[in-house]
């Protein structure tokens, strides 16, 4: 009865050797994200012109430097001076985000965790089964 036990530890360590380490890589891409994720800071931009697919958005910086960025259309149009929150990089004050940050590399970490618990799994199935 052992030769099954054994094929499917043989199985366990490839899946293992497969999984663990492409689930340790994807979650410190993961957490890397996060933390740049992290250092982006909201501010309040206001539409200063309009058009058909763009429009232009300014903004206060740091030291009350005004940024200025041009954006693509997406959702209902703006008028100008409309308010709207961008999130804005410490390192790249000059390219703001319209969408939220706070979501970075969160499916990097689902996704990384995952195979590293599969990857876990099949390490201690196939240390364990060949001792039955």
């Amino acid at each position: 009865m052992t030769e099954p036990l054994d094929a499917i530890a043989i199985a366990a360590e490839a899946f293992a050797w497969l999984t663990l380490p492409v689930g340790l890589i994807v979650l410190i891409v993961g957490f890397t994200r996060r933390s740049w994720a992290k250092r982006y800071r909201p501010a309040r931009a206001v539409f200063t012109t309009v058009h058909e697919h763009d429009a232009k958005l300014r903004w206060f910086g740091d030291g009350g430097a005004v940024h200025e960025s041009v954006s693509p259309l997406t959702g209902p149009i703006p008028a100008v001076g409309d308010a709207r929150t961008v999130w804005v990089h410490p390192s790249r004050p000059d390219a703001p985000r319209l969408d939220d940050p706070s979501h970075d590399g969160r499916a990097l970490l689902t996704i990384g965790g995952i195979l590293t618990g599969v990857g876990v799994i099949a390490l201690v199935l196939s240390s364990v089964l060949p001792l039955f």
